[in-house]
């Protein structure tokens, strides 16, 4: 479900300081200066990040593909001619994407017809892999983990970049499965599918009594007529909810 991400590049420097506009070609390992004119050119310059810099890092600047650093400082890279209005590594709380796998994702306003994932929470601390950033945010649905792309050399495969914590466009986050302690009520709303609601809905047909985790710890609990499991994005170990009736 989850693709990689990003890492700090460690490409030889370009023959001179590049700038904001400046075009790039692809040479092994590295980045070489090019006329915007040129067949080859194939990358452009965003922005330098760094001290003195508005931004310190590239994972902050807007279309990022690769980042690698010169005696300035460092060199963000993006694709020439994409639109950085649509950039994922820059979606923020609250912002949509239109997808949560795959190297196509895009952030989109959230009344556009492709959107379908909110952002909850962004990440640029754990390491990508893990798959742990998400696991405290409640209301995560799925995780999506924006990949710099590297080159080979020092920093490749250090696992830095963006994770966020998705939910579906329109899900009420403060009713899911994860939100429920105990004295909460559940509403069975399809197979295997809960949320939380008041316990006096007419909905309501279970009550947590003891989140656990190891389902035959239910057993003895008394009152016990079910048990619900879930496993949030990146737990090791899933929750299991011991349910009483209602009243």
């Amino acid at each position: 479900m989850l693709p990689g991400i990003g890492f700090l590049v460690a490409c030889s420097s370009v023959s001179g300081s590049v700038q904001h506009g400046d075009c790039l070609k692809k040479n092994g390992d590295s980045f070489d200066k090019v006329s915007c004119s040129d067949s080859a050119a194939a990358y452009v310059v965003l922005d330098r990040a760094g001290s003195g810099h508005p931004h310190g890092d590239c994972i902050d600047v807007a279309g990022t593909e690769y980042d690698y650093s010169d005696d300035d400082g460092y060199v963000c890279v993006g694709d020439k001619g994409a639109d950085p209005a649509h950039a994922v590594n820059v979606a923020q709380i609250g912002d949509c994407l239109t997808g949560s796998d795959g190297s196509s994702v895009q952030k989109v306003n959230c009344t556009d017809a492709t959107a379908r994932y909110r952002v909850l929470a962004r990440d640029t601390e754990s390491m990508i892999g893990l798959n742990m950033a998400c696991k405290d945010v409640r209301g995560t649905e799925r995780t999506y983990s924006f990949e710099l792309k590297v080159t080979k050399g020092i920093g490749a495969g250090l696992g830095r970049g963006v994770t966020f914590c998705l939910a579906a466009k329109d899900a009420d986050t403060s009713r899911t499965v994860d939100n429920a302690e105990v004295g909460s009520c559940l509403q069975e709303t399809g197979a295997n599918q809960v949320r939380v609601v008041d316990c006096t809905s007419p909905d309501a047909k279970y009550k947590v009594l003891r989140s656990v985790g190891l389902s035959t710890l239910c057993d003895n609990v008394s009152g016990v007529i079910a048990t619900y499991s879930y496993q949030s994005p990146g737990e090791i170990l899933g929750t299991y909810l011991c349910l009483g009736a209602p009243q």
